[in-house]
């Protein structure tokens, strides 16, 4: 399971229900697939449809084919591990919506961080991400890790 140090908001449902924690169930998976090669599981955890962007600090987005990005994975030599430092989920009946902001490690050195936005819903197989966001943020990950990691 990834690393959460708090759930921030559970909206539309009583805090802790089944299916309130669910929906974080494929983010979860998504980072564990990462830190395990595993391409498959890591497209389980998607729509057929879905969309991978990357918010570029021009005010563009960048599209990433899911596959494409899956078989990266799958083919990194890199221990690839993504922290989430807290989680914000809301849910309503199918739709959900994670927001956490992110630590990412390659090798077990500090790559990258920023923020992911999953937008989700929950189909006759579970809960699926249908589109990812992210950003990178641009300043020290350090005062960012300080400035959204719980209390």
């Amino acid at each position: 399971m990834a690393f959460k140090k708090g759930i921030v908001a559970l909206m539309g449902v009583v805090a802790g229900s089944a299916l309130a924690n669910d929906a974080i169930a494929p983010v979860d998976n998504l980072f564990d697939a990462m830190r395990a090669h595993d391409e498959q599981k890591l497209l389980l955890q998607f729509t057929a449809d879905a969309v991978l962007q990357r918010a570029k600090n021009d005010g563009s987005t960048q599209t990433t084919d899911i596959r494409k990005f899956a078989k990266a994975i799958g083919q990194a030599n890199a221990f690839l591990d993504e922290k989430l430092l807290t989680v914000s989920v809301h849910q309503s009946g199918n739709l959900a919506s994670v927001w956490t902001p992110y630590v990412f490690y390659r090798d077990s050195e500090l790559s990258h961080c920023g923020v992911n936005s999953f937008q989700l819903i929950h189909t006759a197989e579970g809960w699926k991400i249908h589109y990812l966001i992210d950003n990178v943020f641009t300043g020290s990950c350090d005062d960012f890790i300080a400035t959204h990691s719980s209390p």
